[in-house]
């Protein structure tokens, strides 16, 4: 993978963790808390770089 592919993948997974944040913040849904799941999988994704 370019670096391109690397940080486009990173600022969509931001976008995604902190919609998600916000969104289980103001409708008290669990739901929206996967959209943290990139981001989660992300972090543990770098342990193995």
């Amino acid at each position: 993978m370019n670096n391109l592919t690397l940080i486009v993948i990173f600022l969509v997974t931001l976008v995604l963790f902190f919609w998600g944040v916000y969104k289980a913040l103001r409708t008290q849904r669990v739901v929206y808390m996967t959209a943290m799941i990139p981001f989660f999988a992300l972090m543990i994704g770098i342990f193995f770089l």
